[in-house]
């Protein structure tokens, strides 16, 4: 598909802003520098070997790098220049890095990306650690680094709180709802907890376009919806793939999800449609978190008969499509449209 090739493209750039704000070996500098640390004697071997190698471990693995093409693709339909703002897009792409080591010790999970988790290599204090760092190093990277006016700086940190609050309470009702905890779950609320969780960050990139190519805020809400809907829309792809997808290109271990007895909206829409007798024994395994595959197999096989798989499906096609037609009259004819419209659309066909 074109769009994978653009996507790599975009990619490579950000790659390489990766290596200029967040270097694989930092030296004493740049700890003092991001830390605005004046004092005392700095174990750079330790920080290296507990943040940097475990970060990069994950990094180098590869990833999409969707959520800053985002930023970038908005950032040029608005009329500038990717180069000019992917450093800035370093932020969500390094924090996304960072929630994904920490989801994995959250979730007990095996595989990322083809690989041991980072905490099945290095432990699951290193691997906390480490993640909870890459929430906050890339923008004091980013702001030690990057002249920015000072009424911009302002309205970048305020954006990065809000975001990074509303990826922390979608987290909690994940995590909740797989415990137990609460009633039912119903699709509203988990549509809500996708754009909570997901969509944080896509917002945050998007955000961060908008602040820097200076649009009202009426511009930047519609955009911040579109970012929202295309995040949703992917992380309905992601648990489908969870449940049907292809082990070797999806990188992680298929029913997973199941597994821990996760709420999507597969699961909602099969626990809504199925026949009593046939609910409960969906809610059994769910409820046991089994590894038994036999077990896993049978709900998927649960699942898919109820029809979830269309029905999400079509959730996710209307959602980007609502979204676009949000943004289209916004946003001039130009190539970085087309690849945007592209990207919102790859987001739900995608295999990976």
């Amino acid at each position: 598909m074109e769009i994978e090739q653009e996507l790599n493209n975009y990619a490579r750039l950000v790659n390489e802003a990766l290596e200029e704000l967040f270097p694989r070996t930092p030296g004493e500098d740049y700890y003092r520098r991001v830390a605005a640390l004046a004092y005392g004697e700095i174990d750079v071997h330790s920080l290296n070997e507990v943040i940097a190698r475990p970060a990069w471990d994950l990094l180098d693995r590869g990833g999409k790098r969707w959520r800053p093409a985002l930023g970038m693709l908005v950032y040029e339909a608005l009329g500038g220049r990717a180069e000019d703002i992917v450093q800035l897009l370093t932020i969500p792409e390094l924090i996304h890095n960072g929630t994904l080591i920490v989801d994995d010790v959250e979730d007990g999970s095996e595989v990322r990306r083809g690989k041991p988790c980072i905490h099945r290599i290095y432990g699951e204090d290193v691997a906390i650690n480490a993640g909870n760092t890459l929430y906050y190093l890339p923008v004091a990277a980013v702001l030690s680094k990057i002249r920015i006016p000072e009424k911009a700086q302002t309205a970048l940190l305020k954006i990065y709180v809000e975001e990074m609050l509303r990826l922390s309470l979608g987290q909690a009702l994940d995590i909740a709802w797989h415990r137990g905890i609460g009633k039912e779950v119903n699709e509203s609320q988990y549509l809500l907890m996708c754009d909570l969780k997901t969509g944080s960050l896509a917002r945050l990139s998007v955000r961060i376009a908008c602040l820097m190519a200076g649009v009202e805020r009426a511009v930047e809400e519609k955009f911040s919806r579109f970012a929202s809907s295309i995040a949703v829309a992917f992380q309905i792809q992601d648990d489908l793939l969870n449940l049907i997808g292809d082990e070797s290109l999806y990188g992680k271990e298929i029913g997973g999800d199941l597994r821990e007895g996760k709420r999507t909206l597969m699961v909602i829409h099969a626990l809504r449609t199925l026949p009593h007798e046939k609910g409960e024994k969906l809610r059994g395994v769910l409820g046991v978190k089994t590894a038994d595959k036999a077990a896993i197999d049978e709900a998927i096989e649960l699942i898919k008969s109820s029809g979830a798989i269309e029905y999400s499906k079509s959730v996710a096609r209307r959602l980007v499509e609502g979204g676009w037609s949000a943004v289209e009259p916004e946003l001039r004819p130009c190539r970085a449209k087309e690849l945007l419209h592209s990207l919102a659309e790859y987001l739900i066909v995608r295999s990976r």
